[in-house]
């Protein structure tokens, strides 16, 4: 069948997801880590403000406005440039593969 048709095999949204997500595979595992890992980063950054402004309260809303605020612009706008970097990486490879196939 050739290495091409084994891969393409392989390439489907689930596998693609799962590997966005967990970084490996797929499982519940993983996605428990997730919610550690999130847990882990407020408990940084709550950690971290209280260290270095002493007078800051973490229950204050328009603290976490802010900074939430701030996470959420950063955060699309990453998302954003991944999603054209990943469909400029399709074009990338469609062309390639047009090229294989000798189209």
């Amino acid at each position: 069948m050739g290495i091409y048709h084994e891969v393409m095999k392989r390439v489907d949204t689930k596998s693609m997801a799962s590997y966005l997500l967990y970084e490996e595979g797929q499982g519940i595992d993983q996605e428990k880590n997730l919610d550690r890992r999130i847990a882990k980063a407020y408990e940084t950054l709550l950690g971290q403000l209280k260290q270095k402004f002493p007078e800051a309260d973490p229950d204050d809303d328009d603290l976490m406005d802010i900074i939430i605020n701030f996470s959420k612009v950063y955060e699309e706008t990453y998302f954003e440039m991944g999603l054209a970097a990943g469909f400029e990486m399709y074009r990338n490879m469609d062309k390639r593969i047009q090229e294989i196939k000798g189209e």
